[in-house]
């Protein structure tokens, strides 16, 4: 710990976390049991539906969640794909859903396949497990991991609670089973586009930090960049693109990757990056930085000396290698975000536990990522809510403003912007 500077990470931010991991893991989250059965339900019956469809379509029975089995009915006997399918290490061509879903438009059975493959995994994921595991209390449990990634994020298990899907056909009767109890309401703090302003901080970019020094649209500006247009001229697919490449930066997206998560051609989607370095250059000279770091060292630390090693930087092979260039992008960023969602948990454990709140009145359930999902009575919310993003908007000095979001509701799926006049 001394060695490599990590003292401070250790006791000021690792050590107080495991009290309040503790009491969360102990408190739980209020599940609403009638809500999850009835889901099952409803996914059995679907999933089972699309079964007979996908069989009947593929002219033969088959296990679908075999993924031999269903790698033998779309490559070799409907004959989907071609040569160039990513193959698993076994040397079968792969299932995955980003390959199923570029087959898609190719033939109606592979919709099936992933509407099939998005219940079970909400079935078998969620919906079971949280049946299982809530207590007859109606309090659902998860296990909370501090040392389970590379990047110091938390991860969460049995089940896993950090990935309460939002995309899934079936995710508004899911999030809708976690509720508040009687009185009380669920209050969501989530930081607003906390890795972009990470980067700015890092970066030292000049451009990109007075865009958020002076809460501009941070997408647009990015857009009128690129497209050498006025702001005013952006229209919404403009944003949409530039919205894409500003996370994209964060976990080092190259322009392969970019061009098919934007639907820009290759040689659009090269210009595209290269005229974002050109707008924002601060950002290009940090990345080359990072990337000459991990070629040097091995490792690479975030702010506060959070280290992640990557020993094997130098493998040669450009396939590789980008990968470690991608990770090595993407770890101070990443890594300082958690430092903060973990300094903020202690602070605000801190403030409920000075206020007499804590237990009783007002608590801290849930993490998940960028956001803090608090239980608080009704007749302290304003003051709480009031003093909790207080807290979390000065939680670290950065070279711009930290700012929070706040959504309530009595369940998680029907969150709505805080406003006073509703309480």
């Amino acid at each position: 710990i001394d060695d490599y500077k990590l003292r401070e990470v250790f006791e000021k931010i690792e050590m107080p976390l495991i009290e309040i991991l503790a009491a969360i893991e102990d408190w739980g989250i209020k599940i609403d049991k009638n809500s999850l059965k009835k889901l099952n339900r409803a996914i059995t019956q679907r999933t089972k539906k699309l079964t007979r469809q996908i069989c009947e379509s593929a002219g033969e029975e088959f296990n679908l969640n075999s993924p031999k089995q269903l790698g033998y009915i779309i490559f070799e006997k409907l004959k989907l794909g071609n040569s160039r399918v990513k193959k698993t290490r076994g040397g079968q061509k792969s299932t995955a859903e980003d390959i199923l879903e570029e087959l898609a438009p190719n033939h109606p059975i592979i919709k099936l396949i992933l509407e099939y493959r998005d219940g079970f995994k909400i079935k078998s994921t969620y919906v079971l497990p949280m049946l299982k595991l809530t207590d007859n209390q109606d309090r659902l449990h998860s296990n909370f991991i501090q040392t389970g990634t590379a990047t110091g994020r938390l991860s969460s298990q049995k089940p896993n609670l950090q990935t309460i899907p939002q995309e899934s056909i079936w995710a508004q009767n899911l999030r809708s089973a976690f509720l508040a109890p009687p009185n009380k309401t669920l209050v969501a703090i989530d930081y607003s586009q906390l890795e972009l302003r990470l980067l700015a901080h890092v970066s030292g970019d000049k451009k990109l930090k007075q865009a958020f020094i002076e809460n501009q649209d941070i997408h647009r500006l990015t857009a009128s960049q690129v497209f050498n247009l006025p702001m005013e001229k952006i229209d919404a697919d403009m944003r949409r693109i530039a919205k894409t490449m500003n996370f994209g930066i964060i976990y080092g997206m190259g322009a392969r990757s970019f061009s098919k998560v934007s639907g820009l051609p290759m040689e659009a989607a090269t210009r595209f990056i290269k005229e974002y370095f050109e707008g924002f250059p601060g950002v290009k000279i940090w990345q080359d930085n990072i990337k000459m770091e991990v070629k040097t060292f091995g490792f690479i630390t975030n702010i506060n000396g959070r280290r992640r090693w990557f020993l094997n930087s130098l493998s040669g092979r450009p396939d590789f290698d980008h990968e470690f260039e991608r990770a090595a992008i993407n770890m101070p960023i990443q890594s300082f975000e958690a430092d903060i969602i973990k300094l903020a948990m202690i602070e605000t454990f801190k403030i409920l536990k000075e206020r007499g709140w804590l237990y009783d009145k007002a608590k801290l359930v849930l993490t998940i990522h960028d956001e803090l999902l608090f239980e608080i009575s009704n007749d302290i919310l304003k003051t709480a809510i009031e003093l909790l993003v207080k807290s979390l908007e000065n939680i670290y000095p950065l070279d711009v403003p930290l700012l929070v979001e706040v959504k309530t509701g009595q369940n998680l799926q029907e969150m709505k912007k805080y406003s006073e006049k509703f309480y």
